[in-house]
């Protein structure tokens, strides 16, 4: 086994110039020279081009490529160019009929659309590039949602059916309008990636399952809330209600929510009819009508990285931030477009 001698750098400025340097291309938006110059840094502190290659988030023979332009010619060989290059693998028709092709034939993944660019046109690009291509035509890259092949085919037609007769109703009180839902956020939820350069970091997280379910109400028009209880049962459905009545005293209240026995339940709706409070229910197998589900995943998100200290602590984290998050109607665009677009006329 033989090893390289190591390549010295040759120091073409004095570490006050070197610093000006960086000072320069910082003020000048000049990212990928700051970072050149910062493994040039590195190297004049004694690191190796590994070491100093690593302190900057590049591989050693990157670094090695950075000494080599250095020593030949200083900053201006640090510098990125970038006239002339290859020329794109697909021709602008191509391009054109390829996106064409990945619309009228999506979802893709990965590997199939790598299958389609070779098979096609005898071609193949890095995935981190293919990716920029793709994003810049306006492709994104997230899990698909998930059909219920249950769902009626015209659920989306009954449920607008049924939010629109419900709004219709005469009545001259304020609106309450808001999405009910049950969920079991955990203290060992782990859904949120996060940086590491440790494959196998790991988070010392208590592991004991905390015994209560959220019920929460996410307001489009009035005020959010939510309780805990050990069971979802109609009298825990009713105890939601008269806390949903609780935070918005008054005006009429339209809860749209699941078909779940709770809701349906004659003691729930007797409470309801008590508490002015109108159920409008989803079509069967249709959750996605449910604006409060994407509130609950952030929601389990920012429970990811977060240690507590025990059930107190994490019954608060849970109420401060559902409370928070559901200050945005971000979660209920979609919603909001597809079936209530002149929402803003009801405030």
């Amino acid at each position: 086994m033989t090893t390289g001698r190591r390549i010295e750098v040759v120091r073409k400025l004095s570490g006050e110039q070197l610093d000006t340097a960086i000072n320069d291309a910082q003020k000048a938006d000049e990212t990928r020279l700051v970072r050149r110059l910062c493994f040039i840094k590195n190297l004049y502190f004694g690191d190796s081009t590994k070491i100093a290659a690593q302190r900057v988030g590049v591989s050693r023979f990157t670094g090695d490529r950075w000494l080599a332009e250095w020593n030949e010619d200083g900053v201006d060989g640090l510098r990125p160019s970038f006239a002339g290059g290859r020329p794109a693998k697909l021709s602008p028709d191509q391009f054109e009929e390829f996106f064409t092709l990945l619309e009228e034939g999506q979802p893709w993944t990965p590997q199939e659309i790598d299958d389609l660019l070779w098979e096609r046109y005898g071609v193949s690009y890095d995935r981190a590039h293919l990716a920029r291509i793709l994003r810049a035509d306006g492709m994104q890259y997230a899990k698909p949602r998930p059909m219920d092949s249950r769902q009626p085919p015209d659920a989306e037609e009954d449920f607008r059916e049924r939010l629109g007769e419900a709004l219709a109703k005469d009545n001259d009180e304020p609106l309450v309008l808001g999405f009910l839902d049950v969920s079991w956020p955990q203290p060992f939820e782990n859904s949120q990636r996060m940086w590491s350069y440790d494959r196998t970091v790991e988070i010392d997280k208590p592991m004991v399952a905390v015994p209560w379910k959220t019920i929460g109400f996410y307001a489009l028009l009035g005020n959010s809330t939510l309780i805990f209880r050990e069971r979802k049962t109609k009298e825990s459905i009713c105890a939601a209600l008269e806390a949903i009545r609780e935070q918005n005293p008054v005006g009429r209240i339209l809860l749209i929510a699941d078909n779940d026995g709770g809701h349906h339940a004659k003691l729930t709706q007797k409470r309801a009819d008590e508490l002015g409070i109108e159920f409008v229910f989803l079509p069967p197998y249709s959750p996605m009508f449910n604006a409060i589900e994407p509130l609950w995943k952030s929601l389990k998100r920012r429970i990811s990285p977060t240690i507590f200290e025990g059930k107190d602590h994490f019954e608060q984290f849970v109420t401060d931030t559902f409370l928070d998050l559901s200050k945005r109607l971000s979660f209920a665009n979609g919603w909001i477009e597809k079936f209530l677009p002149n929402v803003q006329m009801l405030r």
